[in-house]
């Protein structure tokens, strides 16, 4: 996973920490990472204009990374279980 977010980084510009916190969504899923996220915004964040500037950059990538990796997993087993019926 941490070779997969460190390509990720590189290919698309981003923080490797970034890349590998969204390589994370792929285990705990939506509604955790959600939870994750925000906790973390909440703990980090100093005032409410911090809160909004991290959760701005962090969520959408988190949301979108758990959805991308459900996605591709799921097309992923269907195609196998096509094969075996």
């Amino acid at each position: 996973m941490t070779i997969l977010a460190f390509i990720a980084s590189k290919i698309l510009h981003r923080s490797f920490f970034l890349c590998f916190a969204n390589c994370l969504t792929a285990l705990y899923g939506f509604p955790f990472d959600q939870i994750i996220t925000d906790n973390t915004c909440k703990t980090v964040a100093k005032n409410r204009e911090e809160y909004d500037f991290l959760m701005g950059k962090l969520f959408p990538s988190m949301i979108v990374g758990g959805f991308v990796t459900v996605t591709i997993t799921s097309v992923f087993i269907a195609g196998i279980f096509v094969k075996m019926f």
